[in-house]
C-alpha cells in the first residue's frame, strides 16, 4: 500500500512536519525525520470530510496529520459513508435552503422567548443580597452620571413619603422597598424602579402633577415593576453575556456587573408592553385597595404627555428663533455640574420608557368605573 503523504503536527509546538502514514492490520503508522510512531487502528480519529477544507486526523498523544486528499485517507482508513454525512449534507444545496429558513425561526424564537425565559427563571432565584448589591450600585452610578440631590419641600416630600408607604404596606411588600427623591437634571420628569426595590422619583415629574394623588398612582405602577422583578429581567435581558454565564455557570455573583449598563438600560430602552400591562393592573388594583381611583392614573399620564407636547411647541419656537433647546432642570445652568444637556440627549423622559398610549389611559379610565 503506498503511504500516505501529510503534515504532522506534534501538538506541543506550531511546527508542520512533512510525514507520511501507513496503516498495516490494526496498527498506524506515522513515519518522520526517521522516527516512526504507532497507534492502535481503533483509537485513532478521523474527522469527516466537510467540503472545501483539508482533513484532519487526530491521535491519542495529542498530535495529528492533515491531509487534502480525502479519497486516499477514505481508502486508507475504510472511513464508511457514516462518517461522512456532514460532507453529503454540506455538499447538497436542497439540505441546506431548507434548513436556512429553521436556523433562522430558532434564533428569532431563542431571542424572543428563550432569553426572557432564562431572565425570568433568573430573577426568581437570584438572592436578594445580589439584586441589592445591584440596586446600591446602579444608585451610585446614576447619582453620578444623571441626578442631583432632590429640591422638593419637606413637606411635600412627607406626603409623597406617606402616600407611598401606604401603597406598599397594602401591596405587602417589604420594608426594604424604598422611595428616592432625586433632582432629574437632564432627564426631567421621570420615575422607575430599579432591582431590589429601590423606586426614584424625579422632583420634576412630582412637579408635573396636578397633585399627590396622581404622584401616587405613578409610584402605584412602579410597585408593579417590583413585584414582577421587571427591572432585574429588563436588565438580565440587556446584558446577554452575564445571562449566558449565569444560566451555564450558575455564576450569580458576576450579574453585579451588569449595575453600570443601568443608566443606558433604564433611560434609552423601555420596559416591554408585556411588562407595562401587568404593572398596569398591578397598579389599579393597588389604588383600589388604598381607596384611590385608577383614574389618577391616567390623569397623571395625561399631565406628563401634555407637558411633553408643550416642551416640543417650546423646543420648535426656540429653533426657529436661534436659541438652544429648553433645559429641563436648573441643575443644567451654566455654573452647575457638567452634565449631558437635554438639548442635545434627546427626550429621556419618563413616556420614553413608559409611553402613555391610549389604550393604557383608556384602560385606567375603565377600572376606575368598576368597583
Amino acid at each position: 500500500m503506498i503511504p500516505l503523504s501529510a503534515d504532522y503536527y506534534d501538538g506541543k509546538s506550531a511546527r508542520r512536519i512533512a510525514a507520511s502514514i501507513m496503516v498495516t492490520g490494526d496498527i498506524v503508522v506515522v513515519a518522520h525525520d526517521g522516527a516512526s510512531m504507532q497507534y492502535t487502528l481503533s483509537s485513532v480519529r478521523v474527522q469527516p470530510q466537510l467540503k472545501g477544507a483539508p482533513r484532519r486526523i487526530e491521535f491519542t498523544d495529542g498530535s495529528a496529520a492533515i491531509v487534502n486528499d480525502h479519497a486516499a485517507v477514505d481508502a486508507l482508513f475504510g472511513v464508511g459513508s457514516s462518517q461522512t454525512l456532514a460532507h453529503r449534507l454540506e455538499s447538497h444545496l436542497g439540505f441546506v435552503f431548507t434548513a436556512l429558513p429553521g436556523v433562522i425561526v430558532a434564533v428569532v424564537l431563542g431571542y424572543l422567548y428563550g432569553v426572557p425565559w432564562v431572565a425570568r427563571e433568573i430573577s426568581q432565584r437570584l438572592p436578594i443580597s445580589i439584586e441589592s448589591q445591584i440596586a446600591d450600585a446602579g444608585m451610585k452610578s446614576l447619582d453620578q452620571a444623571v441626578f442631583e440631590p432632590s429640591a422638593l419641600d419637606a413637606d411635600m416630600r412627607a406626603k409623597i413619603s406617606t402616600a407611598f408607604v401606604a401603597l406598599r404596606t397594602a401591596a405587602e411588600l417589604p420594608s426594604t422597598v424604598r422611595l428616592e427623591f432625586r433632582d432629574g437634571g437632564w432627564i426631567g420628569a421621570n420615575a422607575f424602579a430599579l432591582p431590589g426595590g429601590v423606586i426614584v422619583v424625579t422632583d420634576q415629574l412630582v412637579q408635573a402633577m396636578p397633585g399627590v394623588d396622581e404622584t401616587a398612582a405613578v409610584l402605584a405602577h412602579e410597585l408593579g415593576h417590583v413585584q414582577h422583578r421587571h427591572s432585574l429581567r429588563h436588565l438580565l435581558q440587556t446584558s446577554i453575556s452575564a445571562l449566558a454565564a449565569a444560566a451555564i455557570y450558575g455564576d450569580v455573583a458576576s450579574l453585579t456587573g451588569i449595575a453600570v449598563t443601568i443608566p443606558t438600560a433604564l433611560l434609552h430602552n423601555g420596559y416591554s408592553r408585556y411588562f407595562e400591562r401587568e404593572a398596569d393592573a398591578f397598579a389599579f388594583a393597588l389604588l383600589k385597595k388604598t381607596g384611590r381611583s385608577p383614574k389618577t392614573f391616567a390623569t397623571a399620564m395625561r399631565a406628563l404627555e401634555g407637558m411633553q407636547k408643550d416642551r416640543r411647541k417650546e423646543n420648535m419656537l426656540r429653533k426657529k428663533l436661534g436659541l438652544p433647546d429648553a433645559k429641563p432642570s436648573s441643575s443644567d445652568a451654566p455654573d452647575g455640574p457638567k452634565k449631558p444637556d437635554a438639548g442635545k440627549g434627546g427626550d429621556f423622559g419618563y413616556l420614553s420608557t413608559h409611553p402613555a398610549t391610549e389604550d393604557r389611559i383608556r384602560a385606567a379610565e375603565a377600572a376606575g368605573d368598576t368597583p
